[in-house]
C-alpha cells in the first residue's frame, strides 16, 4: 500500500482527526487544538504534489457536498446550542463531514 496519494486513508485521517478534536476540546479546551497537528501530519504525508485532473474533481466534488452539511450544522448550533464555542464546532463538523464524504466519494469513483 502506497502512502502518497491514497486519498482514502488521507479523508479516514481528517474523519478520525475530527473525532480526536472533540474529545481533546471537551477534555482539554484550548490545548485540545493540538490535536489537530494529526491532520496536518497526514496532509503532508499522503497528498501528491501534483494531483490529476480525476483528483481535483473528487475533491471539488466533495466540497459541494461538504458546504451545506456545515451550514446546517452552524445554523442548529446557532438556534439550539448557543454555548458551544463555534470555533471548536466548525472545526471538528467541517473534518467529520469532510472526512465521511471524501472517504465515500474516493472510494466508489
Amino acid at each position: 500500500m502506497t502512502l502518497r496519494g491514497n486519498y482514502k486513508l488521507f479523508y479516514l485521517v481528517e474523519f478520525l482527526t475530527g473525532i480526536l478534536l472533540i474529545i481533546l476540546f471537551n477534555l482539554f479546551g484550548d490545548i485540545g487544538l493540538v490535536g489537530i497537528i494529526f491532520f496536518f501530519i497526514a496532509l503532508v504525508l499522503i497528498q501528491k504534489k501534483e494531483p490529476d485532473e480525476r483528483e481535483i474533481l473528487l475533491s471539488y466534488k466533495i466540497g459541494s457536498f461538504e458546504a451545506p452539511i456545515i451550514g446546517a450544522a452552524m445554523a442548529l448550533i446557532y438556534f439550539y446550542f448557543p454555548v458551544i464555542n463555534w470555533f471548536y464546532a466548525l472545526l471538528s463538523i467541517s473534518l467529520l463531514s469532510r472526512g465521511v464524504i471524501g472517504f465515500l466519494v474516493f472510494k466508489y469513483n
